[in-house]
């Protein structure tokens, strides 16, 4: 019971921020639009009947408009969510990312693929063991750029209790 709780209470945090592709993906954008002034923001959340939908438009000070469509997909039966983002940035540049994530009897999986503004693809696998006894979760991350190298890299991080948002 605690592992299902815990994994509901993980979702939203995984796969907004511990998806490393994602994450990068976010920063990137993140970092471009401070150097813009934003004077308009608009956000709309849809609950589904297996998740939600969130759109945001940004508009700067120039008039240049960014975009940002998520959907997140629960399914409750089988313990798979799939997340998909696409957005466009103020230059126009079409940006998307699709993962999905599994629950396992000791934590998750998940596998994502992002596909940057300028057209390359970075995979990702992530498999997060969740040690309640330790208050820990061990996540083991392979992160693989378009013709590049396989990264892997290891984070051992406290266990925390989130609170879901939708």
């Amino acid at each position: 019971m605690w592992l299902s709780s815990m994994v509901k209470s993980l979702l939203p945090i995984s796969l907004m921020a511990g998806l490393c592709a994602t994450v990068r993906a976010d920063n990137a954008v993140q970092t471009h639009h401070s150097r813009h002034h934003i004077v308009s923001q608009q956000s709309n959340k849809e609950k589904t009947a297996t998740g939600y939908i969130r759109t945001t438009t940004k508009v700067d000070d120039a008039g240049a408009t960014a975009t940002r469509r998520e959907e997140v997909r629960r399914d409750r039966n089988t313990g798979v969510s799939t997340r998909t983002v696409s957005g466009t940035t103020f230059e126009g540049a079409a940006y998307s990312a699709q993962s999905k994530l599994h629950k396992t009897d000791s934590g998750y999986t998940s596998e994502a693929k992002l596909t940057r503004p300028d057209g390359s693809v970075v995979n990702r696998t992530l498999v997060a063991n969740v040690d309640k006894a330790a208050g820990t979760v061990t996540k083991n991350i392979s992160t693989t750029p378009q013709g590049g190298d396989t990264s892997t890299r290891t984070l051992v991080q406290p266990l925390q209790r989130f609170h879901r948002r939708d």
